[in-house]
């Protein structure tokens, strides 16, 4: 059995609230003075906190896996400085580049700095529980276990086989234990149903008293007394942290996932997918709905409403004016001498754009001299009211859970039923899929929606890996192209893992 050796720590950091980019910066898990620390609800809060913080890194969803190297590998920004080559081999996926290895490791490494900071939680939570109040157990465990599944999936997606071709070796370990011993590595079977597990696990656990089960999210922020609900942040918040929903919302992604190499788990991904887009608070009102126009009237270009799960970011104005406005490096070359955007044309058709509220006002060609072919895209530029900014980058959003439902109906009558609601309220035209090969009409036409609804999000590259993609459809090839393969689709495990597996 190939093995793997990981240095299971705590950064000491995350527990003050702040980061740390350096892989051996840390404080060695035996030297933490881990029984006091978990004395305490607030004990356990914290170290749960460290793990969200984690999770809005340089090398994970603070940049790497939401709008930077994820969406360089998916050929959705332009590089636009010559010098700099390891962008170049980032986009063609060279994972023989230095540069380019450097950024891949990071997120390997930083992934299972996640999964090392919940378990430090999961492994001593079960019998601290008379240090908690009314539900307060069944929170922190389902959040640590469903933040446990998640990055581990990431890192499936990421370095794990094209999932319609698994194989049987052996990939990665599913770690759950705070130690420096060697870790069995898992089947791609084995690793998916501890990820299914978890999940299972998490979800029963919330849905006892995650008070997003019966309030709104906006009762959340201002509601008091009652049972569980309390003026404690910690509870009020339910969309920044990984509630019941998200959790089902995440195994839908899963099962979509798995759908690949197992049939079966489209019913599953349907099924999870359905309970988020009818979940309800007590008045009947839908938990979450998707954006319209009115919302990006407001300036909401995230379409907050539709967040299932998203990481809170204090600085998030001023990081996206830094990195999409005039002078960022996310843009896209896009200039045509006969009808301007190019690229954009042919992903947002002319005739669609005119209502498509991601298109609107969501992209400009750049003012300064010399800049003018560069096109900025402005879904994470806030609004000049501070008051009314959304300071959040959405890790799962209900847009998602009715491409999920599109793509795994049976039917051609149900899918369209889906797909249509989807396009009502994105303010495109409907039209049904094609009689003489539907289902692969659908799937070009949802891989598509895929790529404009989740732009700077980090799913597209993910989306062509899990429907592996080796050229994109005639109806919208792109001016900078992207070809697949699995060579591109997996990204090596860092070199000193790879050794470990050979001892």
């Amino acid at each position: 059995m190939k093995k793997i050796i990981f240095a299971i720590t705590l950064l000491l950091s995350s527990l003050l609230y702040t980061g740390c980019s350096d892989w051996l910066d840390v404080r060695p898990q035996s030297e933490i003075p881990k029984d006091n620390l978990f004395e305490t609800e607030n004990g356990f809060r914290s170290a749960l906190t460290g793990a969200y913080i984690r999770l809005k890194g340089g090398s994970l969803y603070g940049s790497a896996l939401m709008w930077g190297d994820i969406e360089y590998m998916a050929c959705n920004w332009y590089n636009t400085s010559s010098s700099n080559t390891t962008i170049t081999q980032l986009q063609n996926c060279d994972y023989t580049n230095a540069g380019v290895i450097s950024k891949i490791d990071a997120i390997y490494e930083n992934l299972y700095k996640v999964i090392a900071d919940v378990n430090s939680i999961l492994e001593v939570i079960d019998s601290k529980k008379s240090v908690f109040s009314q539900g307060g157990y069944e929170m922190i465990k389902g959040e640590a276990l469903t933040i446990r599944a998640f990055a581990h999936f990431d890192v499936l997606r990421l370095f794990g086989p094209v999932p319609n071709n698994v194989g049987e070796s052996v990939l990665f370990p599913y770690v759950t234990e705070v130690t420096k011993d060697i870790h069995n590595a898992m089947t791609y079977q084995e690793y998916s149903q501890a990820i299914i597990n978890d999940l299972d696990m998490a979800s029963t656990l919330l849905k006892t008293v995650d008070p997003i089960m019966t309030y709104s999210i906006a009762d959340l922020k201002d509601l008091t007394g009652g049972d569980f609900i309390s003026d404690d942040n910690y509870i009020g918040y339910r969309n920044i942290r990984m509630n019941y929903y998200a959790s089902v919302a995440l195994k839908a992604r899963v099962c979509l996932w798995l759908s690949a190499s197992d049939a079966g788990n489209k019913v599953k991904a349907a099924q999870c997918a359905q309970e988020v887009i009818d979940a309800k608070d007590h008045t009947g009102t839908p938990t979450f709905r998707l954006g319209v126009e009115a919302d990006r009237v407001a300036g909401d270009y995230t379409f907050s409403a539709e967040h299932i799960m998203t990481l809170s970011v204090y600085n998030l104005n001023t990081t996206a004016q830094n990195l999409f406005g005039e002078t960022g490096p996310y843009v896209r070359y896009d200039f045509n001498v006969t009808d301007g955007f190019y690229y954009l044309n042919n992903l947002f058709p002319v005739a669609e754009r005119v209502s498509d509220i991601r298109w609107i006002n969501m992209w400009s060609y750049r003012t300064a001299s010399g800049q003018t072919q560069y096109v900025m895209y402005k879904k994470f530029i806030q609004n000049v009211d501070e008051y009314k900014r959304i300071l959040q980058v959405p890790i799962l959003r209900l847009s998602e859970m009715y491409l999920v439902l599109a793509e795994c109906a049976e039917t051609k009558t149900d899918a369209e039923t889906v797909y249509k609601a989807f396009c009502d309220k994105k303010g495109i035209p409907f039209t049904g899929f094609s009689s003489a090969d539907w289902v692969t009409d659908r799937r070009n036409k949802i891989l598509r929606e895929y790529v404009r609804e989740f732009y700077a999000e980090g799913q597209t590259f993910f989306t062509y890996k899990r429907l592996n993609v080796t050229s994109l459809p005639t109806m919208w090839t792109p001016g900078v192209s992207f070809s697949g393969s699995a060579a591109k689709y997996v990204a090596p495990k860092p070199l000193r893992e790879i050794e470990y597996h050979n001892k």
